[in-house]
């Protein structure tokens, strides 16, 4: 039951304003560069997210192994994606590891990267939950397992975005589109063309 003492409290502008932020604090919205907001922010021009993961600090959870890490990011990029285009995703963190793109060479250092990879930019691996053994997160392994051969299946990408979710980005504007693949557009950087 609240009194008439709560009902004041509630009422005035100072406590809404308080109970605002308070909710707008609790829902994260990140927006990558060249990316639009989304969420309760995204009309109002605002946008704040979560501090990115940051992989010097913060271990894998015990279950989650490297591969793991990669099938779950292609499963979460790649989500309602035909098993090419989980193939496509899965290429280009292999392509980025390999050329050191936006990358140490290793799947976290890629993956986790700030602002690299849009399903990272507001979460931390421990937070989300994940069954590898769910036939999703299966074909997003498989994928991750099949461009281990180097299989060129993007024609050499490094980059992607899906021009339904975002604006095209400024790299996409300044590189070399080489694959759609899905809802997907794949580019390599003028500077890395061969």
């Amino acid at each position: 039951m609240i009194t008439n003492n709560m009902k004041f409290l509630l009422n005035a502008p100072s406590t809404r304003l308080a109970i605002i932020l308070a909710i707008l604090c609790l829902v994260p919205i990140s927006v990558a560069p060249g990316e639009r907001p989304v969420g309760l922010l995204a009309d109002s021009g605002m946008a704040s997210s979560l501090p990115p993961y940051q992989e010097d600090l913060d271990p894998l959870p015990r279950n989650l192994t490297e591969e793991g890490l990669a099938a779950l990011t292609v499963y979460m990029e790649a989500k309602g994606e035909s098993f090419a285009g989980k193939l496509a995703v899965a290429a280009v963190i292999r392509n980025r590891m390999k050329m050191k793109y936006q990358s140490d060479g290793t799947v976290k250092g890629t993956v986790l990267k700030r602002s690299q990879f849009q399903p990272w930019n507001t979460r931390q691996p421990h937070q989300v939950s994940f069954d590898l053994n769910k036939q999703r997160l299966r074909d997003s392994l498989l994928a991750w397992r099949l461009v281990q051969d180097g299989r060129d299946v993007v024609g050499g990408a490094v980059l992607f975005y899906n021009p339904r979710i975002v604006r095209k980005p400024y790299w996409a504007r300044v590189s070399h589109k080489v694959a759609t693949i899905g809802r997907h557009e794949f580019f390599v950087p003028r500077q890395h063309q061969t």
